[in-house]
């Protein structure tokens, strides 16, 4: 009988010192506890700027079963996420960055919930090494999200995950523009289980990722998987128009019974900074959503490959 095939799918940009650790760290972990298993590694290349695709060459040599692919310009950690699981072809595909923050061993509690039946698996993070702050800050994005999504999105969840070979090709069906590819596997539903896990001080280097990029991945979020933010513009336009008539009957009212003159030249300055700032409040909001639907409408390509090892066809656009 065949051996069943796990893709390990791991996106990169700038990872030279950490790729050659962490493929030896997912064939040790075959070549023991998952020998009963086939390993195809991918690699996606975000074109990186160091040696990483150097090093995919190199290491591909010596292994069939490493596939590398390398992006004509840097189209996003997403996109690269998304691109990995695509051009996957085993029963399942994990998902696991270079930088081995995400142990490669927790892999094999994945396979054993996959084969117990379960579809998609993925990583709960019961402690994480960053500053308190971003922990902080993430940790009230996903209380945030959570409650204003019109999914539900597993609380310190990543994109450390196992799914099945039908979800993956689910997945790879989505027209979606502007991933967030853990909202995506949460909205596909199928039987999910969270295992938990501690989260590892990064191997080397500094983290691609910045408090910028963070933001810009919570919008993507909160824009691709819910209505609330423009339901929220409906109400404040509501009440700013209940308390302006508010303050216009009481003004009326003093000067009709009181006599009193309305005055005050700053008062209705700060109204009128308020007023603005909300007005640019809701601008940028709506910005957001139309910026979403204009990408879609484009139907550009998630990422394109500029060149491949060990593969002898592939797509060039995904």
């Amino acid at each position: 009988m065949a051996k069943k095939t796990i893709s390990v799918c791991i996106p990169v940009l700038n990872e030279a010192k950490n790729l050659e650790h962490a493929v030896a760290r997912v064939e040790t972990l075959f070549a023991t506890t998952l020998s009963d298993y086939a390993l195809e590694i991918i690699i996606t290349d975000n074109a990186s700027t160091d040696d990483t695709w150097d090093e995919i060459g190199r290491l591909a040599q010596s292994r069939s079963h490493l596939k590398g692919f390398r992006f004509s310009r840097n189209f996003g950690y997403q996109n690269s996420v998304f691109s990995a699981l695509s051009l996957s072809t085993g029963d399942a595909a994990v998902e696991l960055d270079a930088d081995l923050e995400d142990p490669p061993e927790v892999i094999r509690e994945f396979v054993a919930e996959w084969e117990a039946g379960h579809d998609v698996v993925y990583g709960v993070r019961t402690k994480r090494y960053a500053p308190f702050l971003l922990k902080t800050l993430i940790g009230g994005f996903y209380w945030l999200l959570n409650r204003v999504s019109d999914i539900e999105i597993p609380q310190n969840a990543g994109d450390f995950r196992l799914l099945d070979r039908k979800v993956v090709e689910v997945l790879k069906s989505l027209p979606e523009s502007g991933l967030y590819v853990r909202g995506l596997v949460g909205y596909l539903g199928f039987r999910q289980k969270g295992v938990e896990y501690e989260r590892q001080p990064r191997a080397d280097g500094l983290s691609k990722f910045s408090y910028l990029r963070y933001v810009g991945l919570a919008l993507d979020a909160v824009t691709a998987f819910s209505k609330t933010p423009l339901r929220l513009i409906t109400l404040l336009g509501f009440v700013i128009f209940v308390v302006a008539m508010l303050i216009a009957l009481r003004l009326l009212w003093v000067y009709l019974f009181h006599g009193i003159q309305v005055q005050g030249f700053m008062t209705l300055a700060l109204l009128l900074l308020v007023l603005h700032g909300l007005t640019f409040m809701v601008l940028g909001v709506l910005g957001e959503y139309l910026g979403r639907v204009f990408d879609h409408s484009k139907q550009r390509p998630r990422a394109i490959i500029a060149e491949a090892v060990n593969v002898a066809d592939y797509p060039r656009v995904i």
